[in-house]
């Protein structure tokens, strides 16, 4: 909780300097000064349930007060990003957006210890060009037919029923140091990412996917 925020209208997505004081969870938080070097334009569109998306997963799979400093630093240069895409609402900065919030659920993976292993499935073999695979959380790729599918259905994990061109999964291997790989990929990497990710949150939703959906059938009206 924080407490004592003593000035309203303070802009969202910003980086500030306050003075906080409090013992566990209760803070607060005075002397809140916004940084002098960034735009305090309202965000518009999109970009808006992007940003809270961030900061909704930061505050559920997080512990509270954890330093993450390196996770930390690809939030904050996310956010400027993103800050950036807000101000225009064009079409073309759909795509950069959605790279931003790969960018930013990898580093939180990272700081989690998730890995993602493009080039080995989850029995230890070779990624096979001409084999197709479904994601496993906490194994990884798996050949369809295999019997860890069946364990983990079993188990009760929600699996995706997508599958994957091995010959892609090795292409998203590279994809970390080639763009244009990258971008080719991007709906592969953000079903798999959306797949991590509902798996670290225990299915649960959340509200910033509501009120982005919601934004879509508005627009779509």
């Amino acid at each position: 909780m924080v407490s004592g925020v003593g000035a309203r209208g303070m802009p969202s997505f910003v980086p500030m300097t306050l003075f906080a004081t409090g013992k566990n969870a209760l803070k607060s938080f005075t002397q809140i000064q916004p940084s002098p070097e960034v735009s305090l334009t309202p965000i518009m569109g999109q970009t808006q349930y992007a940003l809270l998306y961030m900061n909704e997963v930061l505050s559920r799979l997080l512990v509270p007060e954890s330093p993450c400093e390196v996770l930390w630093q690809v939030y904050h240069d996310e956010i400027m990003q993103l800050r950036g895409l807000g101000v225009i609402e064009a079409c073309d900065s759909l795509s950069d957006l959605k790279q931003a919030l790969r960018r930013f659920e990898r580093a939180l993976f990272d700081e989690l210890g998730v890995s993602l292993d493009f080039e080995c499935d989850g029995l230890g073999e070779s990624i096979e060009s001409d084999g197709y695979y479904r994601f496993v959380p906490e194994v990884g790729f798996v050949p369809i037919g295999s019997t860890l599918i069946n364990k983990a259905n079993d188990e009760g994990k929600k699996l995706s029923r997508v599958s994957y061109l091995g010959s892609d999964l090795l292409e998203m291997a590279r994809a970390q140091s080639n763009q244009d790989l990258y971008v080719k990929h991007l709906q592969s990497f953000s079903q798999l990412q959306r797949d991590v990710m509902d798996y670290l949150l225990e299915y649960k939703p959340l509200h910033s996917r509501n009120l982005w959906r919601q934004s879509l059938q508005y627009q779509s009206v």
